[in-house]
């Protein structure tokens, strides 16, 4: 028997094999759904794929898991494992649904209250796997791969004193972003700061932070959301993540 959790989604991110989504609920816990793993043959160490399918959200033309929505999802039972604790069962026979879209303002004091003041729940205790945070300085580099046929983007910032460098971020705006700017510049390897940021009108630049899945023996720490105030208006090409 499942259950039906509202969520408040803030990481819509690229994985492996399709996308990973995470927000929090009304109580303001953390809640990731996931599928059942998979094991990825060829590795040193072991993989595991939890991610979501568009056929999972995708439907009635729109996806319903979207950065400041409301979804609400249905969930089967929890699965935490430390430091992901925050892991639930996707329910696959009932399809998330965005009830939908918070205001800026709703955001703005959203962001707020569930802030954390700095990393040390994920780095290094990692009693969590996921934390939004307020940086106080930031920069995005994106870049093309060598056969040029798709993007990374890495982030660089400074939270609670502590600096952070050459940080993966996979979340889907800023992937979108940064493909259009590469076509502008022909490829040209781009960088975007707090101060780009904040010439565009954008206020506020919260960032997700999350712990990835154990790989070569450690748990990385990545982007997996980015909300400004204003909202980043990017349209997002489910067929080319």
């Amino acid at each position: 028997m499942s259950v039906a959790k509202d969520l408040v989604i803030l990481a819509v991110t690229k994985m492996h094999g399709g996308v990973c989504t995470a927000g929090i609920d009304v109580d303001g816990t953390w809640v990731r759904p996931v599928r059942s793993t998979a094991r990825r043959v060829g590795e040193c160490d072991t993989i595991t794929d939890y991610c979501l399918l568009p056929i999972d959200f995708f439907h009635g033309g729109q996806s319903h898991l979207v950065n400041g929505g409301v979804s609400r999802i249905w969930l089967t039972s929890p699965v935490p494992v430390r430091p992901h604790i925050e892991d639930w069962m996707l329910d696959p026979q009932q399809k998330p649904r965005l009830l939908r879209k918070l205001s800026e303002a709703e955001q703005a004091e959203f962001f707020a209250r569930h802030c954390d003041p700095d990393l040390s729940v994920l780095v290094p205790d990692a009693e969590r796997s996921l934390g939004l945070f307020l940086p106080d300085a930031f920069t995005f580099s994106f870049s093309l791969n060598r056969s040029g046929t798709d993007i990374g983007v890495r982030a660089a910032f400074t939270i609670g004193g502590r600096s952070f460098s050459n940080i993966g971020c996979t979340d889907l705006r800023l992937r979108a972003l940064g493909r259009r700017l590469l076509e502008r510049s022909a490829g040209i390897p781009r960088t975007l700061g707090q101060a780009d940021f904040e010439r565009r009108g954008k206020r506020s630049t919260y960032l997700a932070l999350g712990l990835s899945r154990r790989y070569h023996g450690q748990h990385w720490l990545i982007v997996v959301g980015v909300h400004t105030l204003p909202e980043l208006d990017v349209p997002i090409d489910y067929g080319r993540l």
